[in-house]
């Protein structure tokens, strides 16, 4: 169980490691996985304008690809 629980926290590691080296190739064309620095306020903004609704976060998603 020991060794299964430290994988599974290794795992993680490389991500972040992966995702690091991503960020350093792509520069300024960056474009961040969650609320980007200095962006709550406007990210706040907009999703407390919404009215509330239960849906999946993909949903979103599936709209901005079509």
């Amino acid at each position: 169980m020991e060794a299964i629980n430290r994988q599974l926290a290794h795992y993680p590691y490389h991500i972040g490691q992966m995702i690091y080296a991503a960020k350093l190739l792509k520069k300024t064309d960056w474009e961040s996985l969650s609320i980007p620095k200095n962006k709550s306020k406007s990210y706040n903004t907009d999703k407390f304008s919404k009215d509330k609704a239960v849906r999946n976060f993909t949903d979103e998603e599936l709209k901005r690809l079509q």
